[in-house]
């Protein structure tokens, strides 16, 4: 065999490699930029203003440093229509709270009282009582 033949046989094996390389490369860069932009599909409704999603938005970052952040936005803007449609929200769930633990009380062995005592404290953002609950439903009923 000619050694430019050989020459070109190594040459073009090290490009292909290196062309893989560079596909796997941007592939990778391609998945990233894609999944980065994914939001919370009621963030678009929050910026629209629908109250729906506004609350619905205020739900799913409730117990994070960007919900205080939201919270002083709002009262920033003085939008005191959806802040006290929160706090009514809010109030309303303790309330849920305060009958749902008093039935816990006469029901000690019902495991769906407790996983909905879980959804609660953990939709008012107590992670710790929520999961407190959960593992009380679990004892119970390990199936939860």
């Amino acid at each position: 065999m000619p050694a430019h033949a050989v020459f070109y046989k190594k040459l073009s094996s090290k490009n292909t490699r290196y062309f893989v390389g560079i596909m796997i490369c941007v592939l990778l860069v391609v998945a990233n930029i894609l999944a980065s932009q994914q939001f919370n599909p009621h963030m678009y409704g929050y910026m629209e203003g629908k109250r729906e999603d506004q609350l619905s938005y205020l739900k799913h970052i409730w117990g994070t440093p960007l919900f205080s952040y939201e919270i002083n936005t709002l009262k920033a803007e003085q939008n005191k229509e959806l802040l006290a449609e929160w706090k009514k929200i809010q109030e309303q769930n303790n309330r849920h709270i305060s009958v749902m633990e008093e039935a816990s009380q006469t029901h000690p062995y019902s495991p769906e009282l407790y996983y909905n005592l879980f959804l609660l404290y953990l939709e008012n953002g107590n992670k710790t009582k929520a999961q407190e609950y959960l593992q009380k439903a679990h004892q119970i009923d390990p199936s939860i």
